[in-house]
């Protein structure tokens, strides 16, 4: 027997698998462009049933395993940590005060129609129920030709509710870095920070969740009345992802969920990128800063 050929093959079996568990992790940056050339720009991380969400303004930490968030805050130094529930329960009593805020401005003689509808909406979002009901039946149309995005070949989709026009997307199958991820999960806290438009209801649709389920979503157009809603995939990469990139930073103040509510319903809106000038952040790159143990918010 030959023992240095065993060696061999031992030392390469050995090397493929420590590459392979230190490359376990997905790193993504996804752009969102209007027709006037505003964008912006986030970074998603995604290893084992991890997720790093990050933006202008905040970062997303999801713990699917564990059914736990955590959303942290650069400007403030803050963070909250708890169950997705909590978030939502603390959510709808903020939007319960603003109703009845608004309520109390109006003139009584549209005051009770718009209690109506305020008290309607708010039982809507309280059932965590979804537009998909009405929205069906769907229709899809496949495209035969295939666009390249990023190296990938893509197989394009557009999506009708009668004759409306509500999303067109770009597949690939040759990679898809949430397929070890409980999608059911992943919906359900995300959801929490998503309006109830016919856009997110179609996405819950069956019919939808067919196509993304072995496969990556690379470019999503979106017809809105001031013109095109375009978000691609602009840059993805398999990495392994340091441990502490889905913590919040020990130097953080942990929050209680009313500073968060606040902050995250009462600011005011950014505003919108500027193509020509300097993008005010740049979504976090882990091949560029390899020696820092924490991601710098």
């Amino acid at each position: 027997m030959n023992i240095r050929l065993i060696l061999t093959a031992l030392f390469i079996t050995t090397c493929g698998l420590v590459l392979k568990s230190q490359q376990s992790g997905w790193f993504i940056i996804e752009q969102q462009e209007d027709r006037f050339g505003n964008f912006s720009s986030q970074s998603v991380f995604i290893q084992d049933q991890q997720l790093r969400i990050e933006n202008a303004e905040s970062v997303f930490l999801l713990d699917l395993a564990n059914d736990t968030l955590t959303l942290v805050f650069p400007e403030q130094k803050i963070y909250w940590h708890g169950r997705p529930q909590q978030l939502r329960e603390a959510i709808l009593n903020r939007l319960k005060q603003q109703v009845e805020e608004i309520l109390a401005r109006l003139p009584e003689y549209i005051r009770a129609e718009a209690d109506s509808s305020f008290r309607k909406d708010l039982k809507f979002f309280e059932s965590g129920k979804q537009l998909t009901d009405s929205l069906l039946p769907i229709k899809t149309e496949k495209k035969a030709s295939i666009d390249t995005i990023l190296g990938h070949p893509t197989i394009q989709y557009t999506f009708y509710l009668d004759s409306v026009l509500l999303e067109t997307i770009w597949i690939t199958e040759e990679i898809n870095p949430y397929a070890g991820i409980d999608r059911i999960a992943l919906r359900k806290m995300t959801n929490i920070f998503q309006p109830p438009t016919r856009v997110a209801a179609h996405r819950e649709s069956e019919l939808y969740q067919q196509l993304v389920k072995n496969a990556l979503v690379m470019r999503s157009v979106i017809p809105t009345p001031i013109g095109e809603s375009t978000t691609e995939i602009k840059q993805i990469s398999s990495i392994h992802i340091p441990e502490a990139f889905f913590l919040p930073p020990p130097d953080y103040k942990n929050a209680l969920i009313e500073e968060v509510i606040s902050i995250t319903m009462d600011q005011d809106a950014p505003e919108p990128f500027d193509a020509e000038k300097k993008e005010k952040f740049r979504p976090l790159n882990p091949f560029e800063q390899p020696q820092k143990t924490f991601p710098p918010y």
